[in-house]
């Protein structure tokens, strides 16, 4: 069997077919695409704090301090994009503001849905991955850590005795 027959075959499947059918819809190909970049970011968090863990350039004292803020990271991103992603590719909010944004195309349906559609990729992706991967996410990760480093701080104060200042001098 020739490899274009081979090819032709899976991409006539009905695994395929099924799944080009899924494709027809906006929401689906949004969150996908949504999905998909999330992973990524996870996957890549997941390897800065495999290689900071393992990298001996860095001192022993800031190794950890270092992973846990790639780990925060990680997984503030997730939580936030995929929050973010999912509330702005929402049907309800995307038809408000494409009612808004393109009111010149209500006439013609083909020219509307497909602004609508590209709209809705974009401002998903534009609010999961700008605000909420570059602004969001660096402000949450930050406190977790922080929070992580000094949590035995106020114990840490008790414990320690008063210094005696000898006054009498």
């Amino acid at each position: 069997m020739k490899i274009p027959n081979i090819i032709s075959k899976a991409a006539n499947s009905n695994f395929m077919v099924k799944h080009i059918e899924k494709c027809n819809d906006p929401k689906f190909l949004t969150r996908t695409l949504l999905l998909t970049s999330v992973t990524k970011d996870v996957f890549a968090y997941g390897l800065r704090v495999h290689n900071t863990l393992n990298n001996d350039s860095i001192p022993e004292d800031k190794k950890q301090f270092s992973a846990d803020m790639d780990m925060a990271s990680g997984i503030t991103t997730a939580i936030v994009q995929i929050c973010a992603g999912f509330l702005v590719s929402n049907e309800k909010l995307q038809n408000g503001i494409s009612n808004k944004l393109f009111k010149s195309l209500k006439n013609d349906p083909r020219k509307f849905g497909a602004a609508k559609t590209s709209f809705s990729a974009i401002s998903t992706m534009v609010v999961a991955t700008l605000l909420a991967k570059r602004i969001l996410t660096p402000l949450i990760a930050t406190k977790i850590v922080y929070r992580k480093e000094h949590k035995n701080d106020a114990d840490n104060s008790l414990k320690t005795p008063k210094q005696n200042i000898n006054t009498s001098a």
